[in-house]
């Protein structure tokens, strides 16, 4: 229940717009309930005023009827509107709290999980939220209001009717969802995450599909999707049938307590109690009334999958950044405003407890305007170095220092506004080639671009093409040849106005010619600013106003 006390409280801001809703479905369902009981009586009454020849007062029932009906269609699309509004603000509210909780756990705090998983929690789980102030909080409070006053009205013509009505509202209205919740719980988690699981592994299929195709492991592939679609499937069909047997019970209800209304009632009206219209119209009252009991059993469906899809959701979200420094209220949020000097002072980088450090007792200068190359074998730990300068990860010793400051005094934002960075796997955003490069900088003029673009050699591939910087350049890059993906990531960081820019292994995909004249064209340019060029390659270093060379021990 923790979950949906927190799920309650993400919802308070908007408790005006749940409170109307719940009015409206209230209103709805009374109108509803009145429409139908005052029919019965009303059509029973002229009836039997025109067996006997008599007339009788039919403008006030017409009068309630058509106020009743107006009401309840009024009141169901107003019902609509407001609930669906809520829904839809609660709904954007949590995925944007979501991605603010996330983004300070990335990368480090969501190293555990799939992309597709996580694509899965931020859409799909958060969907099933919205489920619970539809399906969940409105009918559940509804019953909880609608119940007590059906019961006084039905107790002011018969308490025998009332008590009976009272049965057949607990066994439809908490023995019912009861038992759904005790047989069907189990389904109803496992097909939250058989779900997640399915898109999860759907998302990573497409990514991976061409290396599937050529290494001939589609197969394994597809056989693996039916496993879990059959699973899936099994889940749904349990489910299915539950539900089906919770509204054949509720129709029955209904059923027994129409029957019961003709039960008790007749003996009253034929001692003259009662008139002969109060008979039809205790029968259709005593069924209409079962109208806010027919939605708990999937309330109660819904609750279960709500909290399952919120433990999936707050687990990822409460757990502490694994460099919470970065996220001090008091952190130091000023923009650098020059280059900065930059010291690593016996730093020392740890992935997991009781394994190897990615590298241990680091110690660099790197003054404002100056070029350092970190050279080493590939897996020695080059790459953790700008995890550990950017706060992905928190150092396990030794400090980092920005102009004599702790750089984990830094906000995350300032921070990363010191390094502009070209990583060794880039990520490319579904987008045309001057969205990809606009990320670093979205005032960047088309005078900067060009002459980014000349300087990584892009310049003829973009003439190339017929919409030049408006191609799109497909998922991360995938019209785009690993070249050009890794000259267009060089070319973002150049177009970052970060002081420090840091390129890891640049010549990645490149012949090493390509790669010496790139590296020639950025040091002739870049002037203003300091380059980290970590490498295992030997272009450029002669350039370079020092060298660290990782090995083994470092």
């Amino acid at each position: 229940m923790a979950e949906i006390r927190k799920l309650l409280g993400l919802m308070r801001p908007w408790t005006g717009w749940i409170i109307l809703g719940v009015f409206l479905s209230l209103i709805t369902a009374l109108a509803n309930v009145t429409l139908m009981a005052i029919s019965g009586w009303f059509i029973a009454a002229m009836a039997l005023a025109g067996l006997a020849g008599v007339t009788m007062n039919y403008f006030t029932p017409a009068a309630i009827i058509r106020a009743m009906a107006i009401t309840r269609t009024v009141g169901r699309y107003a019902e609509r509107l407001v609930t669906h509004e809520a829904t839809l603000r609660l709904v954007a509210e949590l995925r944007r709290w979501f991605y603010d909780r996330m983004e300070p756990l990335a990368p480090s705090g969501l190293q555990d999980l799939k992309s597709g998983d996580i694509f899965s929690r931020i859409g799909a789980d958060i969907t099933t939220l919205e489920n619970f102030y539809l399906r969940v909080l409105v009918p559940s409070l509804v019953a909880v209001i609608a119940v007590p006053i059906f019961c006084v009205f039905a107790g002011y013509f018969s308490v025998a009717l009332a008590v009976a009505l009272v049965v057949l509202y607990v066994f439809g209205g908490i023995l019912t969802p009861w038992l759904i919740l005790h047989f069907g719980r189990q389904a109803a988690a496992a097909q939250v995450l058989q779900a997640a699981q399915m898109r999860s592994t759907l998302v990573e299929g497409q990514q991976a599909l061409r290396e599937m195709l050529v290494y001939g492991r589609d197969g394994d592939y597809r056989q693996m999707v039916e496993a879990q679609s059959e699973s899936l499937c099994s889940s749904q069909v349990r489910l299915a049938k539950l539900q089906a047997a919770s509204q054949s019970a509720l129709t029955l209800a209904a059923s027994l307590a129409m029957f019961a209304a003709l039960w008790l009632i007749i003996p009253k009206v034929d001692d003259g109690t009662f008139d002969g219209p109060i008979l039809p119209m205790l029968m259709l009252f005593a069924m209409a009334s079962f109208e806010v009991i027919v939605p708990l059993p999937v309330a109660i469906r819904a609750f279960v999958e709500t909290q399952v899809a919120a433990k999936r959701l707050f687990g990822l979200t409460d757990q502490p950044p694994r460099g919470a420094s970065f996220w001090s209220e008091n952190a130091i949020s000023d923009k650098p405003a020059t280059t900065p000097t930059l010291v690593l002072d016996n730093a020392s980088l740890v992935y997991e407890e009781g394994r190897k450090s990615a590298f241990d007792g680091l110690s660099l200068t790197v003054e404002p305007g100056e070029r350092v190359a970190i050279v080493g074998p590939s897996g020695i730990g080059k790459s953790s170095i700008i995890n550990a300068l950017v706060g992905f990860w928190p150092l396990s010793g030794g400090q980092i220092l920005i102009d004599g400051q702790p750089h984990c005094c830094y906000s995350a934002e300032s921070l990363r506004a010191h390094f502009a960075v070209a990583p060794q796997k880039p990520h490319l955003f579904n987008s045309t080639l001057k969205g990809n490069l606009l990320v670093a900088n979205p005032e960047a003029s088309d005078a900067m671009l060009q002459k980014v673009l000349d300087q990584v050699q892009l310049t003829d591939f973009v003439a190339s093409e017929p919409d030049g910087l408006e191609t799109f350049v497909g998922e991360a890059g995938g019209t785009l040849s690993g070249g050009q993906i890794r000259r267009l990531s060089i070319a973002r960081a150049l177009l970052s106005p970060a002081p420090i820019l840091v390129l890891d292994e640049p010549g990645e995909g490149l012949d090493p010619q390509m790669e010496r004249e790139i590296l020639n064209r950025i040091l002739d340019d870049e002037t203003g600013r300091s380059i980290l060029l970590i490498t295992h390659n030997d272009a450029a270093l002669e350039r370079m106003d020092k060298q660290l060379v990782l090995s083994e021990s470092t």
